[in-house]
């Protein structure tokens, strides 16, 4: 394993500023350590959509994330900045997916909107797709007038959509916005729910659907949808005054009985910045809850709950598939390359910019 280090410490220093290796904070810590810059979603993003001196953008992420990435790097402004030389984005494992991405296919958010426009005016509706979708998604939010959020601006965004037209069609993930839209002040009656599963229209009656402002998708975290209300009962009677947080990919019940939620930039600052001596139980990915104590040795922090909840496709990468695409790079050969159809891209970076202009 040492080897492997000073392997890809090598390839680094002689690709030097061509090459920008991304990792997010869900990833493991042996590739985590080789990383130029760690972030959530919206961090890598930005820091993807700004670098102009990389030839190759290695994404340890996972693959919606590599899409955002070459759209965003690949942009028709920054590739004039290039002369119209494209940057490569690459993922160490092809199979570094995500099941909540999955739960939503441009397909069926195309047969929901159809059935929408047959009950209400849907140029009255902004969709909205959480980051962790495919680019084909964002594509038909860049294309509706939509936009992208994180969890770290979700709140902003269903703001300034709401300001804008009457409803706000969320996917995928039903807990990010059930949870950001009560958080907003906005009632449970006022929020629908479509299950694209259902046999008629999404399982909600028209009458609900005309009376909504939100209407969310039945999509959601396999990570954070773990966490339970007697996960925080056990914790709160096994630590003396322990304080819980949680990320809003958690379910209502849970977020609700917590102290505090946000995303994942949120955590880790409320806990860094925590006084000394202080209790955290964390409701989210396990390995950045482990890195979040190692960090913070003077504090007790664990996990919200007693079995870990890791997110076993981020898990996928690690030191030998890093190696192997970085070999890739510098032999002239890249492999796993991810890039996304120029119009689908075209009509995404309207939707990602919009995000990137919404700050939280």
């Amino acid at each position: 394993m040492t080897d492997l280090h000073q392997h890809i410490d090598t390839i680094r220093q002689r690709l030097g500023k061509r090459l920008l290796i991304l990792g997010h904070h869900y990833q493991r810590e042996e590739v985590l350590a080789h990383t130029d810059l760690q972030g959530d979603s919206f961090q890598l993003s930005a820091a993807a959509a700004e670098n102009t001196d990389c030839e190759t953008i290695v994404f340890c992420g996972v693959h919606f994330m590599a899409e955002t990435a070459d759209i965003l790097a690949n942009s028709a402004e920054n590739l004039a900045r290039r002369n119209g030389k494209r940057v490569n984005v690459l993922l160490p494992d092809l199979d570094a997916g995500c099941s909540m991405a999955d739960m939503a296919t441009r397909e069926d958010v195309e047969r929901c909107w159809n059935d929408l426009a047959e009950v209400i005016d849907v140029n009255e509706v902004v969709p909205i797709t959480y980051v962790n979708s495919s680019a084909e998604l964002k594509a038909f939010c860049g294309r509706h007038g939509g936009i992208a959020c994180t969890s770290t601006n979700a709140k902003t965004v269903l703001e300034t959509a709401l300001q804008q037209k009457q409803r706000v069609l969320f996917f995928p993930d039903q807990h990010l916005g059930r949870n950001t839209a009560l958080k907003m002040g906005i009632p449970s009656s006022a929020i629908s729910f479509w299950d694209n599963d259902a046999v008629d229209f999404g399982g909600s009656s028209v009458n609900h659907i005309r009376d909504s402002q939100i209407i969310l998708w039945n999509g959601y975290c396999c990570v954070h949808q773990k966490f339970l209300p007697e996960h925080i009962d056990a914790i709160r009677k096994a630590y003396y005054e322990i304080q819980v947080i949680v990320h809003p990919e958690c379910r209502r019940t849970v977020v609700e009985q917590a102290d505090e939620s946000g995303s994942t930039s949120f955590i880790l600052k409320q806990i860094n910045e925590s006084p000394s001596g202080s209790s955290w139980a964390v409701g989210t990915e396990s390995r950045f809850v482990e890195r979040l104590a190692r960090l913070n040795p003077d504090k007790t922090v664990v996990n919200l709950a007693a079995q870990p909840s890791y997110c076993d496709t981020m898990g996928l990468i690690d030191l030998p598939k890093l190696a192997a695409v970085l070999d890739s790079t510098e032999s002239g050969m890249p492999k796993n390359i991810i890039r996304v159809e120029d119009k689908t891209a075209a009509d995404a970076l309207l939707c990602l910019q919009r995000m990137l202009e919404c700050k939280a």
